[in-house]
């Protein structure tokens, strides 16, 4: 079993995960799953894609309720406190928790040569009008070249 389906089991990381899905909603959240000397945790973050959307929005066409901008700056906090990033997650607002082609495309490197963050997983929260219902866990394939369902 993956990290990311360990953590993702233990209630505080997957509650807070869907709590803070449900309070983004109909807007995308974003997150981390990290993992240091005390275990995993949920690093709950801002979507900043309407920021973006907002100031340039022919390089950022989307808007937050249908993509995710998640603050590059976690990510190195986070390796900086010496805790390992184990997953991305994000929320889907009423289609489900699926790796959609944009986010395949989104989380391969610029070189296309495999993934974005070698070793991370993505996971990808069902969020519908009354709750979120679920979730999903996608790790790179090395044989498929792409990020698949765990």
């Amino acid at each position: 079993m993956s990290d990311t389906v360990t953590y993702m089991e233990q209630p505080e990381v997957r509650e807070a995960l869907y709590a803070h899905a449900a309070s983004w909603f109909p807007k995308e959240c974003c997150a981390l799953i990290v993992a240091g000397a005390s275990g995993g945790r949920a690093v709950l973050a801002d979507n900043l894609q309407d920021k973006y959307h907002q100031l340039d929005p022919e390089m950022y066409p989307r808007t937050a309720e249908q993509a995710y901008l998640l603050d590059p700056r976690l990510l190195a906090q986070a390796e900086s406190d010496g805790e390992r990033i184990v997953a991305i997650v994000h929320s889907h607002c009423r289609v489900g928790a699926y790796f959609s082609d944009k986010d395949q495309e989104d989380a391969r490197s610029p070189f296309d040569d495999g993934p974005l963050y070698p070793g991370v997983d993505y996971v990808v929260l069902d969020a519908q009008e009354e709750a979120v219902l679920g979730h999903k866990v996608f790790a790179w394939s090395e044989e498929e070249k792409r990020y698949l369902e765990r």
